[in-house]
């Protein structure tokens, strides 16, 4: 493939991207998670789907710097949706669950967002899907393991 049209691709690819994730992260901070930032929701989303982690492990985790994981920790646990505990047999580790409410309010909320990606998905056919969903794992693939210019 020529590098005017890799560049082309590229830029098409980042337009679609940068656009797309902008649309769907504001649509879904102003209409569906109107109790959380979008930050605050994946934080909530990680604890419910994988249960308790220190602080540390969920800011490797969110791809985000352990001091923005405490503000975040923070403001939940004030919100009363987190909680810490600590680990009986090494004090020192601080574990963060989420609440009842915590539970309840995610809960609520992905049931929301289902909704939503519902009404978006069912206007396109299975295996467009399946298709995209290759192409971006490969995409994801490759840029992960990018180790420079192939010589």
């Amino acid at each position: 493939m020529g590098k005017e049209r890799v560049q082309y691709i590229f830029d098409r690819y980042m337009d679609i991207f940068l656009h797309g994730k902008k649309s769907i992260t504001s649509l879904m901070s102003e209409q569906l998670m109107e109790e959380l930032s979008h930050e605050q929701f994946s934080l909530v989303r990680k604890l419910y789907m994988h249960g308790p982690a220190r602080s540390s492990e969920l800011a490797e985790q969110l791809f985000v710097h352990k001091s923005a994981i405490t503000v975040r920790v923070e403001k939940l646990v004030k919100k009363g949706l987190v909680e810490r505990h600590r680990d009986e047999q090494d004090r020192r580790n601080v574990y963060l669950q989420l609440s009842k409410q915590g539970i309840e309010l995610y809960e609520s909320i992905q049931a929301k967002i289902d909704q939503f990606l519902e009404s978006i998905v069912s206007n396109l056919p299975e295996e467009e899907m399946e298709s995209f969903l290759n192409v971006y794992e490969k995409i994801a693939n490759y840029i992960e393991n990018y180790e420079g210019e192939e010589k």
